[in-house]
């Protein structure tokens, strides 16, 4: 294996992937990325198991076919102490990796390709595109309600299901969920599969990008996405996820209308004295007034605003960051806030958006 590529340009990627990397000492080879090229591509590979990135550079310039592994974070650094605009030299030498730039050489230990894992024999069964802006703004208004190490293995996700002409974006973690909605293609064969956290988070990051078409290929225990120049690949959480549809209001009644921003502010002003343990906070609505209380035991804090709600009087307490967590996310002027009969779950819907809710448990009192 022989090629030679900019400085910037090998830079670029191998920040990319490197992102995939942690030191593993029950399997080395994990810490090294797959280096190959053929056919006038140079493909840079890097795997945790979970996940697993590939970033594809053109090489105009003469190159020997070849493939490798070698350490990333090394190559990484290598290429950050370079000059921009340096030409890195990259060859093999029996089973040394050569690293040539300006005066500097480096001389680099590999373990063999063939050990690499990766996801050569991926098969899908559903094909779908969407815009990157929409991906990105379904995972930015749910993923905040993704469990975090629950128990529950399948709560440690984002459901990404195929309804009718609806793709859905689901996430829960027991005690608030988020649900999102956008139209696809109708020929789409219907899929519903849970992408783990990880996943999602760097998926989400891989979409900053400018306004690109997506491919998205369902398997049936990883999901493939190509962005640009990426190959993104994310093996799924097994499990069946939560009748989430149990739980929503099946009749609307009397929504509590809220301005975003106000209650924002409010939230905000008594959240500095809400228990570190519990989160807690408790909402009075009566005769046109929105007022929130919270207290660590020894401290107390109350703020109040007027509203146009004349109905039945109500007491309840929740999770103040659940509500911010929305807050941040939304883009409408007003909320709608509506009780369910038990009383012990409150659902949040937009003004702007109908394709967004929230589903909040509330706190015993």
């Amino acid at each position: 294996m022989k090629f030679n590529i900019k400085n910037n340009i090998f830079i670029k990627h191998l920040q990319k992937i490197n992102r995939l990397i942690t030191k593993n000492t029950s399997l080395p080879i994990l810490e090294n990325i797959l280096i190959s090229i053929d056919n006038g591509i140079l493909s840079l590979t890097a795997t945790n198991l979970e996940l697993e990135l590939i970033s594809s550079i053109k090489i105009s310039t003469k190159y020997t076919s070849g493939s490798v592994t070698v350490s990333g974070r090394k190559l990484l650094d290598i290429c950050r102490n370079t000059l921009e605009l340096s030409e890195i030299k990259v060859q093999m030498k029996k089973d040394k990796l050569h690293i040539t730039s300006n005066n500097s050489h480096y001389v680099l230990t590999t373990l063999p390709s063939e050990n690499f894992p990766n996801h050569n024999n991926f098969h899908h069964i559903s094909e779908f595109f969407i815009n990157s802006d929409i991906l990105k703004n379904i995972i930015e208004k749910v993923q905040f309600s993704m469990g975090k190490q629950d128990v529950r293995y399948y709560l440690n996700g984002m459901l990404l299901k195929k309804e009718k002409t609806l793709l859905y974006a689901v996430a829960t973690d027991g005690y608030r969920m988020g649900i999102t909605k956008t139209s696809i293609q109708e020929d789409v064969i219907p899929f519903s599969v849970i992408i783990p956290r990880k996943g999602i988070v760097e998926l989400y990051k891989l979409l900053n990008i400018k306004t690109k078409l997506i491919r998205f290929l369902i398997g049936k225990n990883n999901i493939r996405i190509y962005i640009e120049e990426l190959i993104f690949t994310i093996q799924l959480i097994e499990g069946n996820y939560p009748d989430y549809t149990s739980i929503l209001l099946k009749h609307k009644n009397c929504p509590i209308i809220l301005n975003s921003q106000q209650l924002k502010q409010s939230l905000l002003r008594v959240a500095i004295l809400a228990s570190k343990n519990f989160c807690g906070i408790e909402i009075h609505i009566k005769n046109n007034k929105f007022k929130v209380l919270s207290d660590n035991e020894e401290e107390r804090a109350e703020d109040s605003f007027k509203i146009n709600y004349f109905n039945n009087e109500v007491e309840i307490s929740i999770n103040v960051y659940y509500i911010l967590d929305i807050l941040n996310v939304i883009s409408s002027k007003n909320i709608f806030l509506f009780l369910n009969e038990s009383n012990n779950s409150i659902q949040i819907e937009t003004e702007n958006e109908s394709s967004v809710l929230y589903v909040i448990m509330l706190l015993r009192r």
